[in-house]
């Protein structure tokens, strides 16, 4: 679904790492690929996508901005907690931490592809620790966003996001996965390490969701305004079940599987 890798975007377009159609011979890319870079990120891989796309029509899209690299020697993730804390204004939390507020698609191909942006809204934040992690949804794209909070600089900012069909409106006692798996821009020598997240909505009935991870750990999500996230540090993924409780007390597993 990913074609070769165009460079970064101008600016402060939010959406700094593209894989596009076509070649350096396309005038359209030869203009993306001149443009100054203000800049640096790294790209983030996820297994998961919002939905099945139309053929041709569109593209998920990565993206990972990273503002510094502060984290030194630090023990990994060491503030997480399994339990969240949930925040009651995800677009001032966003917007506080810079993250992307748009997603990216390409659509056509050769000379004829145009790029494009998505708006999207933050529809969940919570925080585990010193970290901040946020939902965003916009008109058949969602994201998500991941923001380090340290006392000696900026924060480290990564996020990815995919386009293509929406997401289903889910039934109230149903549960919609859009994203799980885990992210490797996280990785490397100034890094705390790799983190493991899933994210999608939630029927109105729906008021808890709790995974377990490979070493039996168990991880509670945010469910909030029709949605749910949860995320836990390193490559652990978690089980191929999470038990959803409804409003009535009832429990049932549902499976994990975008």
């Amino acid at each position: 679904m990913r074609s070769p890798l165009m460079d970064q975007l101008s600016g402060l377009d939010p959406a700094r790492h593209v894989r596009a159609p076509g070649s350096t011979d396309d005038a359209a890319l030869h203009d993306i690929l001149a443009t100054e870079r203000a800049v640096r990120g790294r790209r983030r891989t996820r297994p998961g996508v919002v939905a099945a796309t139309a053929a041709g029509a569109a593209v998920a899209v990565g993206v990972a901005v990273s503002l510094s690299s502060v984290l030194g020697a630090a023990p990994a993730y060491a503030t997480w907690t399994p339990v969240p804390d949930a925040v009651g204004d995800p677009v001032a939390t966003a917007l506080d931490a810079a993250c992307p507020t748009s997603a990216t698609a390409i659509v056509g191909d050769g000379a004829d592809a145009t790029v494009t942006q998505v708006p999207l809204t933050p529809v969940l934040a919570e925080t585990r620790g010193d970290y901040t992690y946020v939902v965003l949804a916009g008109d058949d794209a969602a994201g998500d966003c991941f923001v380090t909070a340290v006392d000696d600089g900026p924060a480290d900012v990564y996020a990815s996001s995919s386009v293509g069909a929406a997401l289903p409106e889910p039934a109230a006692r149903e549960l919609v996965v859009a994203v799980s798996g885990t992210a490797s821009w996280s990785t490397g020598d100034d890094a705390e390490g790799a983190v493991t997240s899933a994210y999608g909505r939630a029927g109105a009935d729906v008021v808890e969701v709790t995974a377990v991870l490979d070493d039996g750990r168990q991880v509670a999500a945010s469910v909030d305004g029709g949605w749910w996230a949860l995320w836990a540090p390193g490559d652990d993924t978690f089980g191929d079940d999470v038990q959803v409780t409804y409003a009535d007390g009832t429990t049932a597993q549902v499976a994990l599987v975008p």
